[in-house]
């Protein structure tokens, strides 16, 4: 489940699946990137909350993954972070992200529809398994704020494309008024499932609608920016 805590007297969300690492999703009230405004101060609350530097990357909506080595703090043209020990964070519009945790680290993976349309949630399972050794039922992914399937409508190639990655129609696909949606959390939920991973936790706050707690890029335009936050 879902709760709010507080870093620095400012709002952040966690899942209680991942108590056993230091993790959270930012909310307005403590953004960490924007195009338009220098966030810097905010990046140095939360480092010096966590006592280490944060290591980022360059999103381009593909399925690559780097893990995070000691001194190196940006991973151009990457979509997940692989983390054994320190810091990382990633940012998000709407996309969804999924932070994973497991006995040797965690990882922060984007998915957008692009990302969800290449299974970034089963290459992230593949990859944590065959590096580690251990079995998809031992990992813990918890799927954080997104846009919802009520808000999401997409052409018909995009729908196509996402529906081709898990078995059959369902959960997180709807056709209304000649229009198609998708939950990209209820795919990318599906596509842990259907490779194993059974210790899944879904945030229920959409980006767009709803009370406002995240940027929208979608419906606001905005350069404003939630991320996804975790310390080993």
């Amino acid at each position: 489940m879902f709760y709010f805590d507080y870093i620095e007297g400012r709002k952040v969300l966690k899942s209680d699946l991942l108590s056993d690492l230091e993790h959270f999703f930012t909310t307005r009230e403590l953004c960490l990137f924007s195009k338009e405004e220098d966030m810097s101060a905010n990046r140095k609350l939360v480092e010096d909350y966590f006592g280490v530097r944060m290591a980022t990357n360059q999103p381009v909506h593909g399925v690559d993954i780097a893990k995070v080595e000691a001194d190196k703090y940006f991973y151009e043209k990457t979509d997940a972070l692989l983390v054994e020990k320190g810091a990382a964070y990633m940012n998000f519009g709407d996309c969804t992200p999924l932070v994973f945790s497991f006995s040797k680290g965690a990882m922060i993976a984007h998915a957008g529809w692009r990302g969800t349309a290449q299974s970034m949630a089963k290459v992230a399972v593949k990859r944590i398994c065959d590096e580690y050794d251990i079995k998809p039922q031992d990992i813990k992914v918890a799927i954080g704020p997104a846009i919802c399937g009520k808000c999401y409508d997409v052409g018909q190639d995009v729908y196509e494309a996402l529906l081709a990655t898990v078995n059959g129609a369902g959960q997180g696909f709807a056709q209304r008024d000649n229009k198609y949606f998708v939950d990209l959390k209820q795919i990318n939920q599906r596509q842990l499932l259907e490779c194993g991973v059974e210790q899944i936790d879904v945030c229920p706050y959409c980006t767009a609608c709803g009370e406002k707690l995240f940027y929208s890029y979608r419906y606001e335009k905005t350069g404003y920016r939630h991320s996804a936050v975790v310390k080993v």
